[in-house]
């Protein structure tokens, strides 16, 4: 093969090529032409939509932006945003952001499906930093959790509703409850601290109660010989209802006094064995 005829081949593969990557960026055009969707505050993302439960109706919305990879000089496609309707009722219910390198940042949710958000959470590096919450349902947030590496450090409560901070709560490093602090006269300011071991008691939680709280120890029982029992041992019969048996009258009268005096006659005869040692 001649240096010409081997030229030309290489230049019908160079053409070819070309032609096929023109081909395909024109391809990718239209596709995310397709996709685009715009909006007051989304023009020129890519949207990319997906109907998991199939019923026709999108509940997954993904949203990119056009980067230009620095190496290649190319154009892809970064996640931006992601939005999801839970319930199906055609609202976005939880809301994601992420940073250039598609890092998550943010995520909002409405819990109770009325088109408002109840939870924000705050993400850098992938882990949970902080967390808002509308306790109220007044679109403002009186709980503010912080966190630690991915552990709760503190807690943040406005409890009155007044905009500002009035109870805290603090965390070790096992996430354990180790202080509070309470401010009493709404100046934003903690007036009263209490320990783990206080709130535990406050809530009645403790497994050893203070010495204050502790059932005083039970007297020890007396010598059998020095308890006194009570006169009348048997409930009589008029508190129990009962009568007493009637006495007998008449001839049964006199019957039973002659036994009576019987009995009293055998009680004076010395026995047998009495009378012989006598003699």
């Amino acid at each position: 093969m001649s240096i010409r005829t081997a030229w030309c081949l290489a230049l019908v593969v160079v053409l070819a090529l070309i032609s096929c990557a023109e081909e395909h960026k024109e391809a990718v055009k239209q596709d995310t032409a397709s996709m685009k969707r715009q909006t007051s505050d989304d023009s020129g993302m890519v949207v990319k939509q997906f109907d998991l439960n199939q019923d026709g109706q999108a509940d997954v919305f993904k949203y990119y932006k056009e980067v230009k990879n620095p190496e290649s000089g190319a154009l892809e496609l970064k996640l931006s945003r992601r939005e999801l309707d839970l319930n199906g009722d055609g609202k976005i219910d939880v809301v994601s952001t992420y940073n250039e390198n598609e890092e998550l940042v943010t995520e909002t949710f409405d819990l109770d499906f009325d088109g408002r958000v109840d939870l924000i959470d705050h993400y850098a590096k992938g882990q949970i930093i902080k967390k808002e919450i509308d306790f109220a349902f007044d679109e403002k947030p009186d709980i503010f959790k912080y966190y630690v590496k991915g552990k709760l450090a503190r807690i943040e409560k406005d409890r009155n509703n007044d905009g500002r901070i009035d109870y805290w709560e603090y965390y070790d490093d096992k996430a354990q409850l180790d202080r509070v602090g309470i401010d009493v006269d709404s100046d934003g300011q903690v007036d009263t601290w209490r320990t783990a071991e206080d709130e535990k008691k406050k809530m009645g939680t403790s497994a050893t109660p203070a010495a204050s709280e502790a059932p005083a120890a039970e007297p020890e029982a007396a010598p059998a010989e020095t308890i006194k029992q009570p006169e009348e041992s048997m409930p009589s019969s008029e508190m129990t209802g009962s009568k007493e048996p009637a006495k007998p009258e008449g001839k049964d009268a006199g019957k039973e006094k002659e036994k009576d005096k019987g009995k009293a006659k055998d009680k004076d005869k010395p026995k047998a064995k009495e009378t012989k040692k006598t003699k």
